[in-house]
């Protein structure tokens, strides 16, 4: 698929804010990455790990995009409650997945997601970008785990760059302390 205004800016934007967070990481040391008490009991690597998980579901929803098919339920061995109060309970189920697994493991699984999410955006039409997906939206009772009112890029930006500055932030407030 040929790379149109657009899609070359929402590119450039991932590929920007995920340098950046990469260059922070590259500062810190394995014991900084995995000292808790980040944000909440969080770590640098609980941090990653999270992002992690918005972006592989992020390839999901851009598939779903493209074929239409609604994508599997976000995260479905969280074992998450029938309803959920929030984001928070879904962060939470998130992080009790992926705290005990070692760093490497998921700076490694980051970087493979990153990889996975520049190739669904490259495989995007422009028109594609400019749609919310076709099943659900906000009105139903489970829209965070199935789909968003918004088109595709906002979908991509809340998923990548700006996931990536929220954290870039979070992890150099900690560092300021």
């Amino acid at each position: 698929m040929p790379e149109t205004g657009e899609k070359v800016e929402i590119l450039t934007k991932i590929q920007t804010g995920y340098a950046q967070f990469e260059t922070l990481l590259a500062s810190l040391s394995e014991e900084q990455m995995t000292i808790p008490n980040v944000n909440s009991n969080w770590s640098v690597k609980d941090n990653i790990a999270h992002i992690t998980a918005w972006q592989d579901y992020l390839v999901e929803q851009l598939q779903g995009i493209m074929t239409g098919k609604k994508p599997s339920q976000f995260l479905p061995d969280l074992s998450l409650p029938d309803s959920l109060s929030g984001i928070d309970e879904i962060n939470e189920g998130i992080y009790k997945k992926y705290k005990d697994r070692p760093l490497a493991e998921v700076l490694a699984a980051f970087r493979a997601s990153y990889q996975r999410v520049l190739e669904a955006v490259r495989a995007m039409s422009e028109e594609s970008l400019n749609v919310p997906p076709s099943w659900g939206t906000k009105n139903d009772p489970d829209w965070l785990l199935i789909a968003s009112d918004d088109p595709a890029r906002f979908i991509i930006a809340s998923n990548t760059y700006e996931h990536y500055k929220e954290h870039s932030d979070i992890i150099q407030h900690w560092l300021q302390r």
